[in-house]
């Protein structure tokens, strides 16, 4: 259970970032912090379709090493087009150097992968397609 205060964010509920396969919840408060920073500047709901994730979860679980999410500090959010172009200016306005975009196939499945796993894990900067 996290020890959280989820009142601080108020743009974000606690179930929206638990992980969809244990159902458990390790955000870091610095990630939160930021991605609030980020909610109220873009001003607009931000759907949360992955935050964290527990290493079991079929997502990491064969991977060589452990992903941003599995540490806390990464989120995917639903977003296409303008939305999502708007999104990556403004997380990267607030120190985000770690953005993945999925703008292909059907829209329902289009998302931003945002992470401080540079600043807070020693992950390197990066930016990705998938």
């Amino acid at each position: 259970m996290s020890d959280i205060d989820w009142r601080k964010y108020k743009n974000f509920q606690k179930y929206e970032f638990d992980c969809k396969h244990t159902g458990e919840n390790k955000m870091r408060p610095e990630f939160l912090d930021i991605l609030q920073q980020i909610r109220t500047t873009y001003g607009k709901p931000m759907t949360i379709t992955s935050g964290y994730r527990h290493w079991t979860h079929p997502a990491e679980i064969n991977k060589d090493k452990l992903g941003a999410h599995t540490y806390g500090v990464a989120v995917d959010i639903a977003c296409y087009g303008q939305d999502a172009m708007d999104l990556q200016v403004i997380a990267y306005g607030y120190g985000i150097r770690r953005m993945g975009l999925h703008q292909r196939g059907a829209v329902s499945g289009r998302f931003i992968h945002l992470d401080m796993a540079d600043k807070l894990i020693g992950f390197p900067s990066a930016l990705w397609t998938y």
